[in-house]
């Protein structure tokens, strides 16, 4: 099918690929609000009446959909690695420049791939071994715990600690004191930010216990470090993220009615 779309007409391919699209996600869209039947055995029942006939249908077609999407996963992966081969393997034909990262780029890339598998096969083969135990690993058991876990994953948390340096530069941007609004942020994050410094607010909370016992005043507990940032986090900073998450659930049913009904259009 992938195979006969490639060679229809231009004009063809958008009203096929729509088509496809369309039915695809209405399928989902009545399978996640049609009601389904209830302990219902295709095997030994036969539906009781339309509606479970149509639940029992979507059910088989979400199945067969969910296959589907399997398959041109695979593709665009595939797609994926041969548009990487083809633009590195031209970089270090033509040797432009830095074209011996790209030679870093897919050894790495063929030696994951060739442990990642091998390692599966050994392990798919031999189900009584305990892989869980270093003892118990070869040589490619090694080699691919040495490429995932000790240089990819260390690499990823090398990039993410750079990234925090970044979001440490941005934050003390934002918070200047040049409005009420900035000040108020910057008071607040720096309330939040002693809640997590342990001897601090230790030091914090003792001192507020030591005077709310001495003077009899119960309120006067509330003015704990921790209970400060406990009711800034569940007041202020809960309804917010809710909010921007209920925002981003809009922005993202927005998108994918666009995708759905074929509104959504690239860019030229």
């Amino acid at each position: 099918m992938v195979f006969l779309l490639s060679k229809a007409p231009t004009q063809a391919r958008k009203p096929i690929v729509w088509i496809l699209t369309f039915v695809s996600g209405g399928v989902f869209v009545l399978f996640k609000y049609w009601p389904q039947p209830i302990n219902f055995d295709k095997a030994k029942n036969l539906p009781n009446g339309p509606i479970e006939s149509v639940g029992s249908l979507l059910n088989d077609l979400t199945s067969v959909f969910g296959t589907i999407s399997q398959v041109l996963t695979a593709f665009m992966l595939g797609l994926g690695i041969f548009s990487i081969l083809r633009i590195h393997g031209t970089r270090i034909a033509k040797q432009q420049k830095d074209w011996f990262f790209s030679v870093v780029l897919l050894v790495t890339m063929f030696s994951m791939v060739v442990f990642g598998y091998w390692d599966f096969h050994i392990r798919a083969a031999n189900r009584t071994i305990d892989y869980d135990n270093a003892a118990n690993w070869g040589f490619v058991n090694m080699g691919r715990d040495f490429l995932f876990e000790g240089l990819l994953q260390q690499m990823d948390a090398a990039m993410f600690s750079i990234i925090a340096f970044f979001i440490l530069s941005a934050a003390y941007r934002a918070f200047r004191a040049r409005s009420v609004e900035a000040t108020i942020m910057l008071g607040t994050a720096l309330l939040v930010i002693i809640s997590l410094m342990g001897a601090v607010a230790s030091g914090w909370d003792s001192a507020v216990d030591r005077i709310a016992t001495g003077s009899n005043h119960d309120l006067l507990v509330n003015l704990k470090i921790s209970e400060i940032a406990n009711w800034i986090t569940k007041t202020l900073q809960t309804p917010a993220i809710t909010g921007i998450k209920f925002g981003i659930g809009l922005g993202t049913l927005s998108m994918a009615l666009r995708i759905w009904l074929g509104l959504e259009r690239g860019g030229k």
